[in-house]
């Protein structure tokens, strides 16, 4: 275990400070998202505002973000990714800014549309950024110590967001003035984000690329081009590439569809089947993140022994009893136990899909990768909010949130096998594209 963990030291020391100064951004965006993650939703509640209106923000915002993540990621290949990601993340947190003071319904699913289209620059721009300042054979480590650290920012934002929330509320500002002003500051700390972020240059590369050493690693260079369809020239002349980032974006339909149905609203969840606090929520999710941060490092370390697709496979494959458990539970101690080791089990694996994406992909489809995937995760958000919205409104908390947990059951189970299916085939070729990178 020492040996594994100094890899990782060695792996940040060696980092471009491109890296260094993103990881920074990174952690106070998502210090920021924790805010909004835990309390907007109850923001809503607090209105005197039906459960409905949740669905329509979360829906706007998805379809805002389904109909500009494609546009967004051709812009950020050909404009510059640290550019768009700057301007983008601006405009958006400004807005975030603006979010509270709306009280009216129709406002407030304005609002998620124009965020959810502005966030969409920012979801398609800052893992191929990231994959530029990285050599091949840190991907992995360096990808995780990202996902790590956002999962970190994400409990640090949850425990104060459900703290400040519950303090605020219970002082002369009164609920709906407490949460506002709880909001502000998330979005305060979303702002310092571009401090470090502007010091970050475009195009920088941690190490020059690999060259083969020998035959052995030349050849197997060679079998990761001819595997994943590498072609040169415009990306309308590359068909095996977009059949590849194809299988990508069917896979993301399915997580996408499944988790739109009851990601949004674990909040509510808690509130409407337990009467939990908002403290007692933001613990919850806190220790969720916790937890997810802390398995992320793991990762890498199951997918050197097992195979990365398999590592990919293994994780959300176990996710799905928990994710049972919780719709179908009557105590609140089995729910937020099931949803604390589901969340860690689910998201453990997305920095291995990343690394694996981002050594199959071209370097100018990259973003378009990422966004093609996007899009479909987002518009599953879009389509199934308003569904689990109106099927818990109309069977009750109980029966309505057992039904939309065992669907995202199924979705899951979907999502996992057709992963198989479409990857397994690339586990020795992401597997020699590491060794390779670390032989050069």
């Amino acid at each position: 275990m020492r040996a594994y963990w100094l890899e990782y030291r060695n792996a940040l020391m060696a980092a471009h400070p491109n890296v260094r100064f993103f990881f920074a951004a990174s952690f106070l965006w998502q210090l920021s998202g924790g805010f909004f993650s835990v309390l907007y939703n109850l923001y809503i509640k607090a209105l005197g505002l039906p459960d409905t209106v949740a669905g329509a923000c979360v829906s706007a915002s998805s379809i805002a973000g389904a109909l500009s993540l494609i546009p967004a990621g051709i812009l950020c290949d050909k404009l510059g990714r640290r550019r768009m990601i700057l301007w983008a993340g601006i405009m958006s947190q400004s807005v975030y800014a603006l979010q509270p003071l709306w009280t009216q319904p129709s406002w407030m699913t304005v609002g998620n549309f124009v965020t959810g289209a502005i966030g969409s620059v920012l979801w398609v721009a800052a893992l191929p950024l990231l994959a530029e300042n990285v050599h091949p054979a840190e991907r992995m480590h360096l990808f995780s110590v990202n996902f790590a650290l956002t999962w970190i920012a994400q409990v640090a934002g949850s425990l104060a967001a459900g703290t400040l929330g519950d303090a605020l509320t219970h002082t002369a500002l009164g609920n709906v003035w407490g949460l506002r002003v709880t909001l502000w500051l998330g979005a305060a700390l979303g702002m310092l984000g571009f401090v470090p972020f502007a010091r970050i240059r475009e195009a920088a590369t941690s190490a020059p690329r690999p060259q083969a050493t020998d035959s052995a690693a030349a050849s197997a260079v060679e079998r990761v081009r001819q595997s994943a369809g590498r072609r040169s020239g415009a990306w309308r002349q590359k068909p095996q590439q977009l059949r590849l980032i194809l299988r990508f974006t069917a896979v993301s339909t399915c997580i996408g569809f499944g988790a739109g149905l009851v990601i949004p609203y674990l909040n509510l969840y808690f509130v409407d089947r337990f009467g939990m606090s908002k403290s007692s929520i933001g613990l919850v999710i806190a220790c969720a993140q916790a937890l997810t941060a802390v398995s992320i490092f793991v990762g890498p370390l199951v997918s050197r022994r097992i195979g990365p697709v398999h590592a990919v496979i293994t994780f959300q494959l176990l996710s799905i009893p928990f994710l049972l458990l919780t719709g179908w539970t009557h105590s609140p101690w089995l729910a937020a136990g099931a949803v604390i080791i589901r969340q860690a089990l689910m998201n453990c694996s997305n920095p291995i899909q990343d690394s694996i994406m981002m050594t199959l992909v071209d370097d100018d489809l990259k973003s378009f990768a990422v966004s093609c995937g996007q899009t479909a995760f987002t518009l599953g958000w879009a389509v199934m909010g308003p569904v689990s919205t109106h099927i818990v409104s109309h069977w009750g908390p109980y029966t309505g949130y057992a039904a939309v947990f065992s669907c995202t059951a199924l979705l899951y189970l979907v999502g996992s096998v057709l992963y198989g299916i479409s990857f397994g085939r690339y586990e020795r070729v992401v597997l020699h594209a590491g060794d390779s990178a670390v032989q050069a």
